[in-house]
């Protein structure tokens, strides 16, 4: 039986190179709605999400984030921030949001990757109106790919990473 979410977590590439091809509204909702209904500890939901389509705001992106200036190019991007009295926990929930978010775009063919992180986006805090107590934790570009996407992860095997009731036992 075909599992559909196991299968954008398997083939889920970065993407850094976008085509010209809009992101429909409908796809970019669902995207940061993805985000939203993301569990959170406590449920606090400590995030918001600015989502940038104006090609003037993704411009201003590309050029304050050190890490994406292919932000520039890019469809949409999504600007992620959390409560910064919410700590670690904060960090962990709006990670959380943004694997959700990068999966629910891959599931409509739309490429993303995570660019920035926190303590080092002020700037982009302050340029896209974001109040004081929120810290931007990143800034995640959107579009089409502008090739097909087609790689093979390089990830260590399963038996390095997994072990079965105590570490060192091997997953049979």
């Amino acid at each position: 039986m075909s599992n559909q979410v196991f299968e954008a977590v398997r083939t889920v590439m970065a993407v850094r190179e976008y085509s010209a091809k809009a992101i429909p509204a409908e796809v970019a909702h669902r995207i940061v709605e993805a985000g939203q209904l993301t569990a959170s500890a406590s449920n606090v939901q400590p995030w918001h999400f600015v989502l940038v389509r104006e090609r003037e705001g993704l411009r201003k992106l590309g050029a304050l984030v050190r890490t994406g200036p292919y932000t520039a190019n890019a469809g949409a991007a999504v600007i992620v921030a959390y409560e910064k009295e919410k700590g670690d926990f904060g960090i962990s929930d709006a990670s959380r949001a943004i694997q959700s978010m990068m999966l629910a775009a891959w599931g409509d063919g739309v490429g993303s990757n995570w660019t920035g992180f926190a303590g080092r986006l002020d700037n982009v805090r302050v340029e896209f109106g974001l109040p004081d107590a929120y810290e931007v934790l990143a800034v995640m570009p959107l579009g089409y790919p502008k090739r097909k996407v087609i790689g093979k992860k390089k990830r260590k095997p399963l038996n390095e990473v997994v072990s079965a009731e105590r570490f060192g036992t091997p997953l049979s």
